[in-house]
């Protein structure tokens, strides 16, 4: 199988004869041949105005060198004098005649490969040739004498077109013909990309891809419409479910119409995120943040002092003392510091005194205007027995994927024994890859080679903050500062900012998400955690997934 650029399926050419043709050669050509479809070019005519050229497929061949086709759809007559198209019954003319287009493209494209061989003025060491395809028709009729018949790939010679390459390069074959060279063959590549790849295919792809799971975020919306006159609710979501969006949506709608709002979350970073993402500023009405920020602020506010109280790297002073301290802060405080409604994102990550506490946070807890939690059991890290609030009830539950590409969805269920659910009218998008190396410092390596594949303009030509490499926490005094001539940060500010790839750790980036990633697993035991930690990290990916297996501890 041939392999075609840019990398799409034939079946999206627009054009049914470009299609047609795009597929024979795909399918019958073998796997040493490249296919280049809609090769655009610029030059200036002898006045100095500058000309446009086009051809519609350029084939380099290692073997048999470089030929040009021209593509010609539907049913076409010559009439001795010119070429005439028959659309609908009725007559037009064609203002080229296609093999004299074919043969001017072909000799402006070889110019542009004699320039990358330093060549100018002189032949290729390698045969090139031209040939025009009628997909929609067979040849009929008595050829003119400026038209050879094996330079014709009518519908039939399409069905054998593997044979009816190789003849039309015998037709051109020079004399002192040898096979491309690996060193030739990226010569002429170097002479075709960069006129052809004006735009990066890797990020139109994401563009794409982004716009259609935005169609299917949007969608979500209507889940809060159902649940409009319900004032309390558990969401139980699939990662990727949107719980995220819908959480902040349900939050600013009830800010909006007047009710005092707190939105909260498990991970600073997350909080950040949803911070930046408020378009609109509902004053005081809605206020962000993560659980132990919350603690923190309201602390300060009433004079209880939280950080004398334990020992802040120990575990037990933020499942028990910080609570403890909330509740002490909130029978301190007066109404105008505590809230009417509650969004809480990442519920899984919850103690459950935590949830205790959490009442005191309410003017009124019998009254209570909104009380929403969105969670997804698969996702916890923290809390060894999570709970709910039981006051919510049943879940309504999430269980379709609409911000993965179709494949990183079902990699990343799989990966806690799920069946991947998308949406209709998701994109498929591409098979996680999946790199295993020797060592930590060959992760790294590695990871700078797939950033820089991502992120250099000549290459994939995304963005660095669309890019992050997820790494164990414990490796950080080895991440570098940058990947070659791509910048690396550990600060979400300057990430978010476009100013370096980010480099963080699978529990930091927890609840956020980037178009392409990189994670670098290490070796562990096959556990039920260690399976929920890589379900959270890979499935930050939307569009783009790479894992790296280090296989020595």
């Amino acid at each position: 199988m041939a392999k075609l650029f840019p990398t799409l399926n034939p079946a999206d050419i627009s054009n049914p004869g470009e299609r047609t043709v795009a597929r024979a050669l795909v399918e019958h050509l073998p796997n040493r041949v490249e296919v280049f479809h809609g090769f655009n070019w610029l030059r200036r005519n002898p006045s100095g105005t500058i000309v446009e050229g086009e051809c519609d497929f350029v084939l380099l061949d290692s073997a048999h060198g470089l030929l040009f086709v021209e593509v010609k759809g539907g049913s076409l007559v010559f009439d001795g004098r010119e070429w005439v198209r028959i659309v609908r019954g009725e007559e037009r003319q064609l203002n080229k005649d296609p093999f004299a287009q074919a043969q001017r493209g072909m000799y402006h494209i070889v110019d542009l490969v004699k320039n990358q061989f330093g060549r100018a003025g002189d032949n290729l060491p390698f045969t090139h040739g031209f040939a025009v395809a009628f997909p929609d028709c067979r040849v009929t009729g008595q050829l003119p004498p400026s038209i050879l018949p094996e330079l014709i790939l009518d519908a039939a010679r399409l069905r054998q077109v593997d044979h009816s390459i190789r003849r039309i390069f015998r037709s051109f074959n020079r004399a002192d013909h040898r096979a491309l060279t690996d060193r030739s063959v990226e010569s002429v590549r170097a002479a075709l990309f960069p006129k052809y790849r004006l735009i990066p295919v890797m990020w139109r792809k994401i563009e794409d891809q982004e716009e259609r799971l935005q169609r299917l975020t949007d969608a979500q919306q209507g889940i809060l419409d159902i649940l409009t006159n319900q004032t309390r609710a558990a969401i139980q979501g699939v990662a990727g479910s949107g719980k995220t969006i819908l959480a902040l949506a349900k939050a600013q709608a009830i800010a909006r119409a007047g009710t005092r709002t707190l939105f909260l979350c498990y991970n600073r970073p997350l909080k950040d995120w949803l911070r930046n993402a408020v378009s609109e500023s509902p004053g005081d009405n809605l206020v962000i943040e993560n659980y132990h920020g919350l603690a923190d602020v309201l602390c300060r506010q009433a004079g209880v002092p939280l950080w004398n109280m334990g020992d802040t790297h120990d575990k037990a002073f933020w499942n028990d003392v910080a609570p403890e301290a909330l509740m002490q802060a909130c029978e301190r405080l007066g109404p105008e510091h505590k809230f009417d409604a509650l969004v809480v994102d990442e519920g899984q990550d919850f103690h459950e005194l935590w949830w205790a506490s959490l009442e005191s946070v309410f003017r009124d807890p019998d009254a209570k205007t909104c009380f929403y939690v969105f969670h997804d059991p698969n996702q916890n890290l923290y809390v060894e027995r999570p709970c709910l609030p039981a006051e919510l009830g049943k879940p309504y539950v999430l269980p379709e994927n609409c911000r993965n590409t179709v494949r990183i969805a079902e990699h990343c269920a799989s990966l806690v024994g799920q069946e991947g659910k998308s949406r209709d009218g998701a994109p498929e998008g591409d098979e996680p890859e999946v790199a295993r190396v020797r060592t930590l410092d060959d992760a790294f390596r590695e990871a700078g080679r797939r950033v820089r594949n991502l992120c250099m303009p000549n290459l994939g030509g995304l963005k660095f903050s669309q890019v992050a490499v997820l790494a164990p926490g414990y490796s950080s005094h080895d991440w570098p500062e940058q990947f070659g001539a791509v910048p690396a940060t550990t600060s979400f500010e300057e990430w978010n900012e476009n100013k370096g790839v980010l480099i963080a750790s699978w529990h930091r980036f927890k609840g956020l998400e980037a178009d392409a990633i990189v994670t670098i697993e290490t070796p562990v035991r096959d556990d039920a955690r260690e399976r929920v930690n890589r379900y959270v990290a890979r499935s930050r990916a939307k569009h783009l997934l790479t894992v790296i297996e280090v296989q020595q501890p």
